[in-house]
């Protein structure tokens, strides 16, 4: 790979990895910004739920932003708010100011992500070159959320202080924003911007609708009756109608023919059937990730990019689904004092199988729209993504918690904390993953059947913008534009 490219690439991954590192290094230093900013226990949760929240549900609106103004205006302009916002957090002195100061990052890293998607696929056409591209993209982040875990724990134990996490990237964020500035390519001669402006009623129901939802995913751990809480059932019955609501204006908007981006192109892509990527993050509830776990997913994404134009599509996913099943199988019969050697490391390798989607997944899915909607299917994707975990990660804490309590009181004298206890639900939650990847297996074999070598060079002529405007999209077709 050239320099020129090496760097743009270098960029994109190093910006976009500061927003996992930042996971990461929160994961492990809440504790101690709870301590130094006088933080009760019950209010530790807002710094990461108001960072999640602005993140997850204004992907779309800052892909489309992204479509509009160009992928490298918003990288650039999301990655420097990024940075100026990590400062403020690094200067927090309260509850109040941590939680604004986060819920400002999680906006930047929302404008980047899809942005930086859109950027790698003007750059580099179908071919040998984008898939390399989009595999360190992928590698990049469980190797930034490893560094954040590390990194994160190293300076809330010493002198540092857990400040020196967002100066840190502040730091990182600036010079990234310097190289892009330099390094990024303006818009391509003969391309062109998304014209048809920004959808707002889409935009205002899609951002509100993620947001309760995310809101309700987040507040469901801490909320004293969980999934069980008025408030909570609420928060996600109302997300539920106003997404039902957004996809039905999506569908009318397209019958008028306002929008210029076919959702319905998505239905063929590996993006929809990737139930096992969703839930890749799922057994980090389980009391055995570790080092092995993220040196595999680094690994994996960069097996997938070289496998893209080698391999047929449909046997990526099913290969990966079919790792993801192996590893949550293993784990469910896993005896509670079995040797680490034994089962436990295989089920941390199997487990990042998913890792081989996704470059595969966002090859196609940027390859099924226009040039001028690359950010928003790159936002598309992070949000299928991100509620796909979110999803699974709740949904299988409410069958190990529930597992867990009808064990303890079968089994009396038992505590609460008693390794049988909670493998008992750690069980359960694991046969829920294989049955879940038995249900994205057989979507992946009758969905994706006919798919072919997703990073065929041969597809490079898809790359270069047509010399005349395209048609209207058809009366009928179902259309998401934010």
């Amino acid at each position: 790979m050239p320099l020129n490219d090496a760097l743009v690439v270098a960029t994109v991954c190093g910006a976009t990895t500061l927003n996992v590192f930042l996971s990461g290094a929160l994961t492990v230093a809440i504790p101690s910004i709870g301590k130094d900013l006088n933080i009760i226990e019950a209010n530790l949760q807002w710094p990461l739920t108001v960072f999640s929240l602005a993140y997850g549900c204004t992907l779309l609106l800052f892909g489309r932003m992204g479509d509009i103004f160009g992928a490298r205006i918003m990288f650039l302009l999301g990655s420097a708010w990024f940075s100026v916002w990590s400062v403020g957090a690094g200067l927090a002195r309260n509850l109040a100011s941590i939680t604004i100061f986060l819920a400002m990052l999680g906006l930047g890293a929302a404008a980047n992500t899809p942005a930086a998607i859109g950027v790698l696929a003007s750059r580099f056409p179908p071919g040998s070159r984008r898939n390399t591209a989009f595999s360190i993209l992928g590698a990049a982040q469980p190797l930034g959320y490893m560094l954040g875990l590390i990194l994160g724990g190293l300076f809330s134990q010493s002198r540092a202080t857990w400040r020196a996490i967002f100066y840190v990237q502040a730091g990182l964020g600036a010079l990234f924003v310097v190289l892009g500035f330099f390094q990024l390519e303006k818009q391509p001669t003969g391309s062109k911007f998304y014209a048809k402006g920004l959808d707002w009623g889409g935009a205002f129901l899609s951002t509100a609708g993620l947001g309760l939802l995310t809101y309700a995913l987040a507040a469901s751990a801490s909320a004293p009756r969980g999934w069980a809480s008025p408030t909570i059932i609420g928060l996600t019955c109302a997300s539920a109608v106003i997404l039902v609501l957004f996809w039905i204006y999506e569908i009318w908007r397209g019958e008028k023919r306002c929008s210029g981006f076919d959702a319905s192109k998505y239905l063929e892509t590996p993006e929809r059937s990737d139930a096992s990527n969703d839930w890749d993050g799922v057994l980090c509830l389980l009391p055995f990730a570790s080092f092995p776990l993220f040196l595999c997913g680094v690994v994996f994404n960069l097996i997938g990019g070289w496998l893209l134009s080698r391999v047929l599509g449909i046997s990526l996913m099913l290969g990966a689904i079919t790792m993801n099943m192996v590893s949550a199988l293993l784990f469910s019969l896993l005896k509670v004092n079995a040797g680490f050697w034994k089962v436990s490391l295989w089920v941390m390798i199997l487990l990042p199988g998913a890792d081989l989607i996704y470059p595969a997944g966002t090859l196609q899915v940027v390859s099924a729209v226009d040039n001028d909607s690359k950010s928003l299917a790159g936002g598309i994707f992070n949000v299928a993504i991100r509620l796909g975990s979110s999803l699974g990660l709740a949904i299988s804490t409410i069958i190990s918690t529930t597992v867990s309590k009808h064990f303890q009181s079968a089994h009396p004298e038992l505590s609460s904390d008693d390794p049988r206890v909670l493998m008992a639900g750690f069980r359960a939650a694991a046969w829920s993953l294989v049955a879940a990847g038995g249900i994205s297996f057989a979507i992946a074999l009758i969905g994706l059947r006919g798919t072919g070598i997703v990073g065929k060079p041969s597809e490079a002529k898809s790359a270069v913008p047509e010399p005349e405007p395209k048609p209207e999209a058809s009366v009928g077709t179902v259309e998401t534009m934010v």
